[in-house]
């Protein structure tokens, strides 16, 4: 759904190339979608950054992360595949030339950089990696609701901020798929080790200085309190007989 969605609002119509914005909107809300579809399901990680940050904190072992990276890349292709297949050729254009085998494939702008990308794409992810950090954190349980809009915008402003440096990607599996189906592979790399690493980063940071507790004791309300004493006071007073 990610990759279906996300890059069918990337097409052209009619030679006119979609604005950054429309792009960036398209996947934070398809991240909002796939949270929402599956969210309550597993998590919806839908990313292997995220995944291996999950690693990190303790919410997934290792063979769980495996199973679904895996699962992501493949989700990745064959959602990309039908984009292709249901998408007329002429209409799979960037945002800079008309040719398809460059559609929707991540990739460095001209000016920047390997290891501005790199760090870039380090970055994003971090951020990411930060707010699914705070999310997951039983401290901010009662926080917990409309998490579906709250990924979906981190996504649209990220992108909408880091997407004209390196595509904004934060993704590995979003970025294999394209690659893969167009035989794109300049850069790839940076796709990989940046948002892995910065996830990495992210989680551990996060879990050192913060802390991921398992569970958090409630304190007592003062009114539950009261009433408790109360009702303590009733059950000590025993009625006296008369002889």
């Amino acid at each position: 759904m990610l990759v279906f969605v996300g890059c069918m609002g990337c097409v052209g119509t009619l030679g006119v190339v979609p604005p950054h914005l429309q792009i960036t909107l398209t996947f934070g809300l398809a991240i909002m979608v796939v949270i929402q579809c599956i969210g309550h399901i597993s998590h919806a990680h839908v990313n292997p950054a995220v995944t291996v940050g999950a690693v990190i904190l303790g919410k997934k072992t290792i063979l769980e992360a495996l199973v679904y990276i895996i699962s992501q890349i493949i989700g990745g292709a064959l959602g990309y595949g039908m984009l292709k297949v249901v998408t007329p050729k002429d209409h799979l254009t960037t945002s800079t030339v008309e040719q398809s085998d460059m559609f929707c494939v991540t990739d460095l702008h001209s000016e920047v950089s390997a290891i501005q990308g790199l760090v870039l794409e380090g970055i994003a992810t971090a951020i990411l990696m930060l707010v699914v950090c705070s999310v997951w954190d039983v401290r901010n349980e009662k926080n917990s609701d409309s998490v579906s809009i709250k990924f979906g915008l981190t996504v649209a402003v990220l992108a909408t901020a880091f997407g004209p440096y390196t595509g904004c990607s934060m993704n590995p599996a979003r970025s294999f798929a394209p690659a893969l189906w167009n035989n794109q592979w300049a850069h790839h790399w940076i796709y990989w080790f940046g948002p892995i690493g910065g996830a990495l980063i992210a989680s551990f940071v996060y879990k050192t200085v913060f802390g991921v507790p398992e569970k958090v004791e409630e304190e007592p309300i003062p009114e539950a309190v009261a009433l408790n004493s109360v009702e303590t006071h009733k059950t000590e007073v025993r009625p006296v007989n008369d002889r």
